[in-house]
């Protein structure tokens, strides 16, 4: 017969409500506060995605590539920009004067002279002759559009095909293994944001677009992009500001109650 009286010796149980109770007393305000975390950083990314959720939808011209016949200078003018002698363009007879400007021969390529890198991040120089291309095909397509017969999806596809190729190649310059890389990274990055937005507007003629009245395209490309992205950035800093804080009023609970816990456990 065990002898269960506080004088013998040997462990002595506590009752079940004096083990127990602490753990069953803190895991739900545990929980609720997790809870206050996991809503409060959602409601801040869901504030930050406001302005993208609501961006009106791109041009209908730029949805669906329209039927017909294509325009032969235009489709002329692309083949020779993607071919192998891309200095050696038939340019539309009337093209300067609905483009604005003459193509120029640069390092061996026809470019539009006041084309750029329109990009949110700083790319390499030797990345500039390929852009310049690459807005002269561009142009290209907007020309065949204006006359009612714009090209097929394999024009743009074949221009932004070049651009990669170009920038790749522009990299293989470097003679720096480590510049290289970074190099081909950068030319990754810049080229699969064209395709990725080449694929949303189904390879059709790349009309500009809007957001909240500014243009996404131009020169200052960067300006809008920061000036519209702007408030989504903000946000994401504000969601993980407001997690990282709320995290740490947690913590102070949570060691409490361990401590508390290992305290009942000590005293038994």
């Amino acid at each position: 017969m065990t002898d269960a009286s506080p004088g013998s010796a040997g462990p002595r149980a506590l009752p079940e409500s004096m083990s127990t109770a602490p753990a069953r007393d803190r895991r739900p305000r545990r929980l609720g506060k997790v809870r206050q975390v996991v809503v409060s950083v959602l409601l801040a990314a869901m504030t930050a995605m406001v302005p993208l959720a609501f961006a009106p939808a791109m041009p209908a011209s730029a949805a669906v590539a329209k039927p017909g016949v294509e325009n032969l200078p235009a489709r002329a003018a692309v083949a020779d920009l993607v071919g192998d002698h891309p200095w050696s363009v038939a340019v539309p007879a009337d093209f300067a004067a609905e483009a604005g400007y003459r193509p120029v021969v640069e390092d061996g390529i026809l470019v539009d002279p006041d084309g750029d890198c329109s990009s949110p991040i700083q790319l390499p120089a030797e990345f500039t002759e390929a852009c310049k291309a690459h807005d002269l095909g561009y142009d290209m397509l907007r020309y065949a559009e204006q006359r009612q017969q714009p090209l097929q999806p394999w024009a743009r596809q074949a221009i932004d095909a070049t651009l990669q190729r170009r920038m790749h190649a522009a990299c293989d310059t470097r003679t720096d293994t480590a510049a290289r890389a970074r190099c081909d990274v950068l030319a990754t990055v810049a080229t699969t944001g064209v395709d990725l937005n080449s694929r949303r507007q189904n390879y059709a003629t790349p009309d500009p677009e809007f957001l909240f009245g500014t243009q996404l395209s131009g020169e200052r490309l960067s300006d809008q992009l920061l000036h519209v992205g702007g408030p989504a950035a903000v946000g994401a800093v504000s969601a993980a500001i407001v997690g990282i804080v709320a995290w740490r009023r947690l913590r102070p609970a949570r060691l409490t109650a361990t401590a508390a816990i290992a305290e009942s456990g000590a005293a038994a």
